[in-house]
Formats: C-alpha cells, sequence, structure tokens
C-alpha cells in the first residue's frame, strides 16, 4: 500500500475517534477535560493528512524532502501545497490554531474547568479558552483537510 493511503486511512480513524468523543463522550461526561483528548485526535488526523498529500506530492518529486516534525511538514505544505492544490487558507489557519493550543496546553502551568470550558493559562498567565464550539469548527476544517487531501491524492486515478 502506498504511503499517503495508509496515511489518508489513519487521518480518517483519528478524525473518527475525534468525532466520537466530541458527539458521544463528551456529552456523556460533560469533563471539559475531553475536549483536550479531542483536539489530540484532531491534530493527529491534520498531519496525517498533511503527510498524505507531501508524500504523494514528494513521490511526483515536486516537494522536496522533508523531516518528519510537524513543524516541518507544516510549513512545507503552508509554502508550497497550498497554492499549487488551491487549499482553503481557513484550514492552513484551522491547523494553525489546533497547533498553538496544543503548544500552549504542553507549556502551561495551570489549567481549569469553567462552566462548559477548558481555560489554559500559560506562564504570563494569559488565559485562552477551548469551547464545544470552537472544537466543531476545528473538527469540520478537519474533514475538509481530509477530502482535500482524498482528492488530491486521486487525480492519478
Amino acid at each position: 500500500m502506498e504511503k499517503y493511503l495508509e496515511a489518508i486511512g489513519r487521518a480518517k480513524f483519528q478524525y473518527d475517534a475525534a468525532f466520537h468523543l466530541l458527539t458521544v463522550t463528551h456529552p456523556f461526561l460533560k469533563d471539559p477535560k475531553i475536549l483536550l483528548a479531542v483536539l489530540s485526535n484532531i491534530h493527529q488526523s491534520m498531519e496525517y493528512s498533511i503527510n498524505a498529500i507531501l508524500s504523494y506530492e514528494r513521490q511526483l518529486q515536486l516537494v522536496p524532502h522533508f523531516l518528519d516534525d510537524f513543524q516541518s511538514k507544516f510549513n512545507l505544505f503552508r509554502y508550497k501545497s497550498v497554492r499549487r492544490n488551491k487549499i482553503d487558507p481557513e484550514l492552513v489557519q484551522a491547523i494553525d490554531i489546533v497547533q498553538t493550543l496544543l503548544l500552549l496546553h504542553q507549556r502551561s502551568l495551570i489549567e481549569f474547568r469553567r462552566e462548559d470550558r477548558l481555560m489554559i493559562c500559560d506562564k504570563d498567565f494569559t488565559i485562552q479558552q477551548v469551547t464545544v464550539p470552537d472544537i466543531r469548527r476545528y473538527l469540520d476544517a478537519n474533514k475538509a483537510l481530509i477530502q482535500t487531501a482524498e482528492r488530491i491524492v486521486n487525480r492519478k486515478e
């Protein structure tokens, strides 16, 4: 199996996990900390989608060899693939926001719940909130990115 097809399959799996956590588990448990798990699954799914596009373009020799870290993949995707494949800039912005939120969570000193939101504080005690409507928007952007990756990869057939 081609590397990019496997990456699309993994992206769909992570998307399904995030969708289930957001629509089934979160309403049942009503715990905002589950939103971090949803965000993590969305991020992994987006990374697999980007990897599928870049692997396909690498096979066609449209992009140079890239490192296996998220930031180098994301930069190559942003500056080479987005314009060539006419990918919506809002998808790129959503990927960047999800990445920023996860990095903020990793570096945060304090996080706490407030009603149905998760509040994350950085070292300067600047508060960033994670809400269900925001996560739904990122999930929709993730689905659009997976569909875009499938469209790009299936051009050769």
